[in-house]
């Protein structure tokens, strides 16, 4: 009699549509141990999270409209699983800080409001043998990982690689082409100026793809609500990349070159511009894949400072171990050097398992 009343009470309930929504919890873990030196820094051994990819979890869902429309969100939180510290820092980090945004998504393409990926965050991860590495990949250090070790040296990207209080709009795929245009309010009372916006592009086409973005940003992130500085003392900066990637047979190659220039739409004139370039290349190999790469930046300033003509160099070589469709094992070597800085050399085995 309790077996019947349960299963009509399930029928029931899948014919009201209470379980037609489709709900996902996921996540990954990535800690790796080894001898860390960027260029400036005194050598440290270490276990630290994040070695290829920075530790998250989260839950995503979407629901069938009707009509080929769907509503969905995602709502997603970074974390340091050598401590088990929320966030990818101290400091101004909110707990959602990968994502938190609700959205509509059709023939059209799609919308999602809340805080959501920044411009550049696609076509740097996607065109580099490193992906998303913010220890390890040299394109993503220099991209958008600053060195707080003396060495004055800053990211090359503002507004950080995801943006709050944001409106994104993703295209249909066109034959391999597809874009996103983005755009953050500010929400400084009486400075509507302060805002950020951009776009970017991913090209497919069999073994060749390409990739760019642009931005202006003005607003900083995760927490923006602060007029100022965005990046090297200037409070708006204009940035452009380019990429590709071509497949040889069981290698990928890939170029990409970026131009960030930081000055002031409001007060004082002057500019510091930086110029990046990155090749790199990934090789199938075994049960897993080589990975190496090399990305250089160059600062110019006007007026001249000490910035000027300051340059960063980075080699990483490694090898990528997949021990299931889940869990990949991988070693890394690193070689770092900033201009009147000592050179780094880092070494580090790593475990990233995904859920």
């Amino acid at each position: 009699m309790k077996r019947s009343f349960a299963a009509a009470a399930v029928s029931a309930a899948l014919a009201s549509g209470a379980f037609a929504q489709n709900v996902t919890l996921a996540g990954l873990v990535d800690v790796f141990a080894g001898s860390i030196q960027y260029s400036g820094d005194k050598r440290t051994s270490k276990v630290d999270p994040n070695g290829m990819t920075t530790s998250w979890w989260g839950v995503s869902g979407s629901e069938d409209l009707g009509g080929g429309l769907k509503a969905e969100f995602k709502i997603t939180s970074f974390f340091r699983p050598d401590t088990g510290a929320v966030g990818r820092f101290n400091g101004n980090e909110s707990f959602f800080s990968r994502d938190a945004w609700v959205g509509l998504s059709g023939g059209f393409g799609s919308v999602h409001v809340g805080r959501d990926l920044a411009p550049n965050f696609l076509p740097t991860v996607i065109f580099n043998a490193f992906g998303d590495s913010f220890a390890f990949s040299p394109l993503v250090l220099h991209a958008n990982v600053p060195l707080f070790n003396g060495t004055d040296w800053a990211a090359a990207n503002a507004g950080d690689t995801g943006w709050s209080n944001q409106v994104r709009y993703t295209t249909p795929d066109f034959g391999g082409l597809s874009g996103n245009v983005h755009y953050q309010f500010g929400e400084v009372a009486g400075n509507s100026s302060n805002r950020n916006y951009g776009a970017n592009f991913l090209y497919f086409n069999g073994p060749f793809a390409l990739g760019g973005f642009f931005h202006n940003v003005r607003a900083n992130n995760p927490n923006a609500g602060t007029v100022g500085s965005v990046n090297v003392g200037f409070n708006q900066q204009k940035a452009w990349m380019l990429a590709a990637k071509a497949s040889i047979g069981p290698a990928n190659i890939y170029a990409d070159y970026e131009r960030a220039k930081n000055d002031n739409y409001t007060g004082a004139t002057g500019y510091a511009e930086s110029k990046t370039m990155s090749v790199s290349a990934d090789l199938a190999a075994g049960p897993g894949k080589f990975l190496l790469a090399y990305a250089n930046t160059k600062w110019t300033t006007a007026p001249v400072t000490t910035r000027d003509n300051t340059k960063r160099s980075t080699f990483s070589f490694g090898y990528d171990y997949t021990m299931s469709k889940r869990t990949d094992l991988y070693t890394v070597f690193m070689n770092d050097k900033v201009t009147n800085f000592d050179r780094g050399n880092s070494f580090a085995v790593g475990l990233r398992h995904k859920f």
